[in-house]
Formats: structure tokens, sequence, C-alpha cells
């Protein structure tokens, strides 16, 4: 009795000033530095460190990184950048504990562009953006894109890995046939005589991208769904490098981290833009974001030079999350340098993206819209299963549930509406 009543009368404030000590030495150091050369005027950043989960416990803190290319004007990426994060954040029920939390990132992620997009085109206004969207929590690292700008990471130890998915026409097969299968076309800019120039675009709009937030006048099969992916550092950390397509068109992965080697965050953004734009000339908005993850007892003025250069393997040197692992963050690291593989998704389909049999399914409230979370009678929900033909056990019943506005978005998307439905503006 004597041992338990001790363990009833240490004060409170001591275990949350021990939770405290324990979770800073858990946590990484965030540091962040961007640059940018500027020929439209059309891409932009968010650059956010240690927001608050739990709002004023000082503990539970994440940062968040994002690039937006904007195309047709800036209207779009100018939105996304006010509005997306708020909207992933309203796709998160409350009162989820720390791993929970970062498990509900995946599906809030999807909810949240789709919530944007169909906001932003509620305005009638036809521009566009890509969009490259990174969480960091502890040591995990969520990242949404839809477009062409690109998230990659280097490793303490060498290795290279893509983070993000390339939604161009011309090297994604699969979108293409996406594309053509919802009733778009795809094709290159027919210069008459029969002669084609340029790279593969979609019709009517001709734009060159199958993913986007905005972009009505190009009809709802180019979609805001996003690819995501989410990983965990080893302790040991690593470099993130976030860029706009004017660097990637420059630049391959490896040639953007030898060019910075050992360089503080800011001096190394600047200088992957440096160059890019040598390389190419500055043709289009070049935007670089540069972020190292590190332990807490190292320098944050750079990343130290990596131990061995891996060259090549890049996704294949993923470890899978074990299907046995009770908890997507317990497992231990046998190897300082492996990043470990959470969770991986790009299909376009919400039916898909927003699936019950999600791990913390059981943790989305049931008569809410899954994308727009207004709330909706049992009655007037529409299942994201209904009319799919492959559910495999569930019923029309079986949610997440959308409001009749977002069922339209997601038929709209999913090719389920005939061209005269589409809220589309044409081709101009």
């Amino acid at each position: 009795m004597s041992t338990r009543s001790e363990h009833h009368t240490v004060p409170l404030s001591v275990l949350l000033k021990r939770e405290l000590a324990i979770e800073k030495i858990e946590r990484p150091e965030i540091v962040h530095g961007q640059a940018s050369q500027s020929k439209k005027g059309e891409d932009f950043t968010l650059l956010k460190t240690e927001c608050e989960r739990v709002v004023g416990d000082g503990v539970s803190t994440y940062s968040v990184f994002g690039l937006f290319d904007g195309h047709n004007g800036s209207a779009a990426a100018i939105y996304s950048k006010e509005n997306l994060l708020n909207n992933v954040l309203a796709a998160i029920p409350s009162d989820l504990n720390r791993d929970e939390w970062v498990a509900a990132l995946p599906r809030a992620l999807v909810a949240g562009f789709v919530k944007t997009d169909k906001d932003f085109q509620a305005k009638a206004q036809t521009s566009g953006t890509t969009v490259t969207f990174m969480i960091i929590e502890g040591w995990v690292l969520t990242v949404a894109s839809v477009g062409d700008s690109r998230c990659t990471l280097e490793s303490s130890e060498g290795g290279i890995y893509y983070l993000s998915a390339d939604h161009r026409l011309e090297s994604n097969e699969e979108e293409r046939e996406r594309i053509i299968a919802s009733g778009g076309e795809v094709g290159r800019l027919n210069t008459g005589g029969g002669a084609e120039i340029g790279p593969l675009r979609c019709w009517p709009g001709g734009l060159c991208l199958s993913r986007s937030i905005g972009d009505m006048d190009v009809g709802e099969f180019i979609v805001p769904v996003p690819h995501v992916k989410q990983v965990k550092l080893s302790s040991t950390g690593g470099r993130v490098i976030i860029s706009s397509d004017g660097v990637w068109d420059a630049l391959s992965a490896e040639t953007a981290y030898d060019c910075c080697r050992g360089m503080p965050v800011e001096t190394a953004a600047a200088q992957i833009v440096k160059e890019a734009v040598q390389s190419k000339g500055l043709r289009d908005d070049t935007t670089c974001i540069v972020i190292d993850v590190l332990p807490r007892e190292k320098p944050s003025t750079a990343l130290p030079p990596p131990k061995k250069q891996v060259k090549g393997m890049f996704k294949s040197m993923f470890r899978k999350r074990s299907s046995e692992s009770s908890s997507h963050f317990e497992r231990e690291y046998n190897e300082p340098d492996v990043v470990e593989e959470l969770f991986e998704e790009g299909s376009a389909m919400l039916s898909e993206r927003l699936d019950s049999k999600y791990p913390v399914c059981n943790m989305f409230k049931l008569f809410v819209c899954a994308i727009c979370q207004i709330e909706i009678q049992p009655r007037e929900g529409v299942s994201i299963y209904a009319g799919s033909s492959n559910r495999g056990k569930l019923r029309a019943w079986d949610g997440p549930f959308l409001c009749s506005s977002c069922t339209e978005k997601k038929e709209a998307m999913e090719g389920k509406r005939s061209s005269g439905d589409r809220h589309s503006s044409g081709s101009d």
C-alpha cells in the first residue's frame, strides 16, 4: 500500500515536466530555408513551424511546408495557400492522441485537397495550381501532392527517396488512361496540317497535368485527389527538398543534393535555384524549400555530409511497415539509415481514398460529410460506395458518407456525369 500511495502523491506538474522532457528528446529539430527566382510571379510557399496540435500545451507541435505553383494566374495558388491547411485540420477528429492524429493525416489530406478545390471552383475562377504539401510530426513526414512539383528526401546516410508523385501526362501512362476513361482527350497541340508539337495535354483546356487544384475550364476529370506518402525517418534525420518544376526540369535529385552538400538551409536553397537557372535559364518561376530534420544534439546550421552515397536505389530502399506491429510508431530501427514507409496511396478514386477499412475509421464521425465536414442527416448522406461495382463485402449504407454537393463532385471526377452536366467554362 505504501508504494501505491507514494505513486499517487507525485504532483501533476512533475509528471508533465517529465513528459515534456521526454518529448523534447524524442522530437527532431526542424530548420528550413527557401529561395526563388520569379518569371511569372505564380509560385507561393507556406512555411509554418511549432504549430500546436493541442492548443496551449507547448508539446504537441508539428510543422507544415507547402509549395503552390500556379498557372493561368495566381488565384488558385493564393487560395490554396490560405485555406488548404485549415481544410485538412477540419477533417481530423478532435481528441485524438499523437499516434492516431498522425495516422489520420493521409485521409484528412485527401478530404482537405478536394474541399479546397471544390470551394475554389465555386468562385468561378479558371486558374489552377500544383500543390506539394508536407506535415512533419516528430520523425514522421506526410507528403500530399498534385501536379509536377516534387518532394525528395536524403537520409543522413545518403539514400535518396521520392516522397511525391509526378502527374504530368507525358510521363504518367496510368493517369492518361484514367482521363480518357473519364471523358477527357489526351493529345499534343495541333498546329494544323497534321503537325503536333509540345507535351501531351488534356483537352479541352490544354493542361499538361492530370491533377491540380482549380482548373475548372479543363473539366473535372483533372482531379484534386493527391498522392499521399507517409514515412518515418530514423533518429539520424535527413534533408528534404521541395521544389517547383523550374528546378526539377533542370536538375536531378542527386545533383540537387550534391550541389548544396554541407550548406545551411538558406544557402542550400539559394544554391539549388542558382544551379537550376544556370543550367536551363529562367524559363519559369523557380522555387526551392530546404528542410533539415535533425537530432536535437546536432548543430542546426547544416546537415553533415552523409557517411556513404547510395545511388539508384530510391523506392526499393523503403522498409515497409510490418503488419504485425500494433502501432505505426512502435518499431525500432536496426540500421541508422532506414526510412520506414508507413503509408502510400495514389488512387484518384474517393471510394478508395476515404475507405471505411482505413485503420482509424472508428475515429471519423458517421453523419458528417467526409469532405466538407458539414453535418448530414442519416437519410441525406450518400455512401462513397454507392454505385461502385468493386466494393466487395461493403454495403451501400456503409460509411463514410458525402453530402449531395460532394457526391456530385465525386461523380464528376470519376466520369459518371455527362460532359453537359459539368460546370466547365470551356477551353478558353
